[in-house]
């Protein structure tokens, strides 16, 4: 009896025991961004058995969560999507049901100097408000510099001008989400920054939360910083012909208390400029009365050296101090030789002369920044502080030698000063709230105030007394005065399948322009509301459709309001408008992104409106030049309707982990109605289209192509005809990847040349300019070292962590 009773304990045991081992258990999470506190999406969350090595796998959803069922056992689980850290657990024991709670991956930037060796990896990334460029992995950009980083970064464009544009539209660029540089960083100000130092390059929707001064879209250039504890850092130095010589370092260290970062750079640049000009003069009847050639060729050399230190300090666990300072110094030298051709049918004279230009400039820039931030609760209830002050001071210098060659021979000489000096100081508090898990407020405040002072004085040698003589017309003291108010809330909310956004800025803004030699003041004062929406619907993980909305607006610059005279040839004078107002777009999106197994697709619709834009026109003045010419002034004034409709196509292709295709694909339509006298009206498509080949060579070798077309762009007076060039790389690494050497070839078949025509003033004018082909070679360094404490105990601290986890489970 007692022998049956024991085997029938040991039936029962086994039999519980069996049960147990096959139960299921339920394991849940949710996975987001450890800076941002956003939701991280097609994060891979995998389960290993230690026993059996059976794989459980899920893929967390649009809202950060992820459910896995598994058996009783010891697993290995591993947290780990690209762009980030991997969350290791090296042993789980599982036995029961397990919330796993909240788990924060940190980016992966241990290794952001280093350039991204698989083809496979993509180079933009799409996320729920922005569209992010992964710079620092393209070897296009070795040995460049900001805007050579811009130039690669899809949708955007940066014109002979240094304007920077998406999408048709003027862009807002931010450097680690603050302007640099002045209120609109232009190409000239982000040349300075070396493109070792940037990490990526963020497109964002623009919305409540950023300036309304832009466009649809906010471009933010992410500098690298490191998140892991130890230090790393980079070596590059580059030769190009013609010159491109520099030299950058970029450090950083980090403890679990402090992160260091810091940049110096030193960088020397020479272009050469070639330019025809030809101009065909017209009386009112349109007959030639006379025509007028130039040939010109700039020699462009500048100097620069830039420096930025910066610290995160790490009070505690919930506050964090960030401070940086960064100065910039530079010096242009831009020689200029032209000759000059006047023919004039009339007395059948032909006029020819030399004319030498000198200009030199002397530009520094100084920025201190400081922020301060404190996590109220460890589920993105956050309050940060942001306070920035810089300071651009210019002193230019150009001297002009005009020499007759014939018919006599006849010298005069001109000088042209120039010193201006800028100072702007924000301060902003941002406020974030989670609701619940879902749902999401914020709101915020930002003063900003500038001030900007300009001195400029013309003049004419004097031979009889050697002494420069100022002219009083193109003679200047100006002082411009701007402060602007901001407030914006912000509320955002997520479906299981669909996502929106609403968002509410104001704007108040007071500005003054003063021109002090004759005491003259205009006041401006205005205040302004800017709504933005943005509506995403998810279909499944690889398809996702996105509308949104956004007013903004675009203030006139400086030089735009400045009433005093400027001129570029003794035909046409520039001058300000102080009475020009802003002027205000509606910019409506609709864009797909989808993904196959190798091929990624994002489309987008875009359509703009703008009312009463500035409009550059032509008066006459009533004066005429010595030669008979009439004198005309070109003046900015609001006026006209401009829309424009696009369609942007982008995809990226990997058929295998040697070659990446990338293409990108843009015609717009642009049309200007309801100008003055319907002279400047007009209908214009333009067709825009980049194409990137990447191929691995081998392991450590590869080839990238490039190629960009953009036609003719055609307003009613004027056309840029149709521009194409092809620009080639190839990079070697070595020494285990720790360096990489890069030769690269700019506009190889010498191609980008700027053909311009335009018909206004009564002068048919034809100019056409193209710079050298640019060869630069280019080496980088690599080094790092990660703390022992991060690198051996990391696994240690996570086993810890989970054990306090079934602690508390039990």
């Amino acid at each position: 009896m007692k022998l049956l009773s024991i085997l029938i304990m040991f039936l029962l045991t086994f039999s519980l025991s069996g049960q147990e081992n096959m139960q299921i258990n339920h394991i849940s999470g949710r996975v987001k961004d450890a800076d941002t506190h956003m939701p991280l999406q097609f994060v891979t969350v995998s389960l290993q058995n230690m026993d059996t090595q059976e794989l459980i796998g899920d893929v967390t959803d649009k809202d950060g969560y992820f459910e896995l069922n598994v058996t009783n056992g010891k697993y290995y689980c591993i947290v780990e999507s690209l762009s980030f850290q991997p969350f290791i657990i090296n042993v789980l024991s599982i036995d029961q049901d397990m919330e796993l709670g909240l788990i924060e991956l940190e980016q992966n930037t241990e290794n952001l100097e280093e350039i991204e060796l698989i083809a496979t990896n993509s180079l933009v990334d799409h996320e729920f408000t922005k569209k992010v460029y992964n710079a620092s992995k393209d070897i296009s950009n070795i040995g460049g510099n900001a805007v050579t980083v811009l130039e690669n970064t899809p949708s955007v464009k940066i014109d002979g001008q240094g304007n920077i544009t998406i999408r048709g539209n003027t862009a807002m660029v931010l450097v680690d989400g603050k302007p640099y540089g002045g209120q609109r960083s232009n190409a000239d100000v982000l040349s300075l920054i070396p493109s070792s130092t940037i990490n990526k390059v963020e497109i964002i929707t623009q919305s409540a939360k950023y300036d309304a001064e832009g466009s649809g879209a906010i471009i933010n250039i992410i500098l690298k910083k490191r998140s892991i504890e130890g230090y790393n850092g980079t070596v590059e130095a580059h030769l190009g012909i013609p010159d491109n010589d520099g030299v950058s370092t970029y450090v950083n260290y980090k403890t679990d208390k402090i992160n260091m970062y810091s940049t110096l750079s030193f960088n020397h640049l020479v272009k050469n400029k070639d330019t025809e000009i030809e101009q065909i003069f017209l009386d009112e009847m349109e007959n030639p009365t006379g025509n007028f050639d130039e040939v010109r060729t700039d020699y462009r050399q500048r100097n620069s050296f830039l420096i930025n230190i910066g610290s995160d300090f790490y009070l505690d666990d919930k506050n964090t101090l960030t401070t940086s300072v960064m100065y910039t110094k530079s010096n242009k030298n831009y020689d200029s030789e032209l000759f000059l051709r006047d023919y004039q049918p009339v007395d059948e004279m032909i006029k020819s002369s030399l004319r030498e230009v000198d200009d030199n400039s002397d530009e520094g820039f100084l920025e201190a920044y400081v922020r301060f931030a404190t996590k109220l609760n460890e589920n993105g209830h956050e309050l940060s502080t942001d306070i920035k002050y810089d300071n651009s001071v210019a002193d230019n210098e150009t001297d002009i030698l005009n020499t007759e060659t014939f018919p006599g021979t006849e010298e005069t000489e001109q000088q042209y000063v120039k010193d201006e000096s800028v100072d702007n100081f924000y301060a902003k508090i941002d406020y974030a709230l989670p609701i619940k898990d879902d749902s999401k407020f914020e709101a915020g405040l930002k003063a900003n105030f500038r001030n900007y002072k300009n001195d400029f004085q013309a003049s004419n040698f004097n031979p009889s007394t050697s002494r420069f003589v100022a002219i009083a017309e193109f003679t200047s003291k100006i002082d411009y005065q701007e402060s602007i108010y901001a407030f914006y809330a912000n509320y955002s909310k997520q479906y299981e399948k669909l996502s929106f956004s609403l968002g509410l800025r104001t704007e108040i803004t007071n500005s003054v322009i003063t021109e002090k030699i004759v005491d003259e003041a205009y006041e401006n004062n205005y205040s302004d509301l800017f709504p933005s929406a943005l509506v995403t619907y998810n279909v499944d993980e690889q398809s996702t459709f996105t509308l949104g909305y956004v007013k903004y607006i675009d203030r006139p610059t400086i030089s735009q309001l400045n009433p005093f005279n400027s001129f570029t040839d003794e035909r046409f004078i520039l001058v300000g408008n102080p009475f020009l107002q802003p002027y205000y777009t509606n910019y409506l999106y609709f864009e797909y992104y989808h993904e196959f197994e190798k091929l990624t697709l994002n489309s987008a619709l875009f359509y703009s409106n703008a009312t009463d834009q500035i409009l550059n026109v032509l008066e006459k003045t009533g004066n005429q030049t010595s030669d008979g010419f009439d004198i005309f002034r070109r003046l900015p004034i609001n006026n006209g309707i401009l829309n424009q409709t696009g369609f942007e196509l982008e995809a990226t292709y990997n058929p295998n982990n040697k070659i990446r295709l990338y293409g990108l694909f843009s015609p717009y339509h642009t049309v200007l109605t309801d100008t003055r006298d319907n002279a400047y009206d007009y209908d214009n498509w333009v067709f825009f289209t980049n194409v990137r080949f990447l191929y691995r060579l081998t392991s450590t070798l590869r080839f990238n192509i490039d190629y960009t077309f953009q036609s003719a762009q055609k307003t009613a007076l004027t056309e840029l005809k149709d521009i194409q060039y092809v620009n080639l790389n190839i990079s070697k690494d070595f020494w285990e990847g720790k360096s990489t050497l890069s030769f690269k070839i700019n506009d190889v078949f010498h191609t980008r040349m700027s053909d311009f025509n335009s018909l206004e003033a009564n002068t048919i004018t034809q100019r056409r300019f193209i710079f050298d082909t640019q060869y630069l070679l280019s080496f980088s360094y690599r080094f790092n070292k990660s703390s022992r404490r991060n690198s051996h105990n990391r696994s240690k601290e996570i086993d810890k962590n989970i054990f306090e986890v079934e602690d508390q489970l039990k």
